[in-house]
């Protein structure tokens, strides 16, 4: 995603955001999980610079991981409930699950905020910071966005300032 871009899209809603992306690059290729809980590899766009993030992340956490993903409806996992993204456009959508999480989402989970903080910021970070992968499909989805750190550093600050206190919280708590 580029700057221009994202000055076009940043006041989607999530699901705005979902749909403008499936228009952009298509539906999922096949459903992330077989019926029998395994990875389908058809679904992957690595090659591309593309990764893959569920629609329903704004419900609940950790959708591609096999035992979070048996605790949700298997529907989830379909073709129409794949969005693929950038790594910077999957930052945008953590940060706007973030900002306005779905009223359906699951007990108990805090939706979003563990994607930015534990995945996409510190992934995005050592790009950014000039570390090269040996990982091909990194190294695919890595050169898509390598020349945009301008966007990652707007998006950065949109985090930061929408959830200052939870940062807060975080410093008391240690």
């Amino acid at each position: 995603m580029n700057l221009y871009e994202y000055e076009k899209v940043k006041d989607y809603t999530y699901l705005e955001y979902c749909n403008y992306l499936q228009k952009k690059y298509g539906i999922g290729f096949a459903t992330y999980f077989t019926k029998s809980w395994s990875k389908t590899k058809k679904c992957t766009r690595t090659k591309e610079g593309l990764i893959v993030h569920h629609k329903y992340e704004d419900h609940a956490i950790l959708l591609a991981d096999t035992e979070c993903a048996k605790r949700n409806p298997y529907e989830w996992q379909l073709p129409e409930n794949i969005v693929y993204c950038d790594y910077l456009e999957h930052l945008l959508l953590h940060i706007l699950i973030c900002e306005g999480p779905s009223k359906n989402k699951n007990d108990f989970e805090v939706v979003g905020i563990g994607g930015v903080i534990n995945f996409l910021v510190p992934e995005l970070n050592d790009l950014y910071s000039g570390w090269i992968t040996k990982q091909e499909w990194r190294a695919n989805c890595h050169s898509r966005v390598v020349n945009d750190k301008e966007v990652y550093l707007i998006l950065l600050k949109r985090f930061k300032s929408n959830f200052q206190i939870i940062f807060f919280i975080q410093k008391i708590a240690y």
